[in-house]
């Protein structure tokens, strides 16, 4: 879900950069950014689960 959130708003702020809009899309990349920072944050936390190296993933 974090990775779709932060694809649709950097194509917001891709948009609205192209419309001249530089407010808009400082604010939407911004958010394109934190949403980015929490999906690489659970990516590593749950890398065992992702990659098969942790069998039990349910116990945590």
């Amino acid at each position: 879900m974090c990775f779709v959130l932060t694809l649709i708003l950097l194509f917001a702020a891709f948009s609205f950069f192209t419309k001249g809009l530089i407010i808009q899309a400082l604010m939407s990349g911004a958010l394109a950014l934190i949403a980015l920072f929490f999906f690489i944050r659970k990516l590593i936390k749950n890398a065992p689960c992702i990659f098969g190296k942790d069998r039990d993933c349910t116990k945590r």
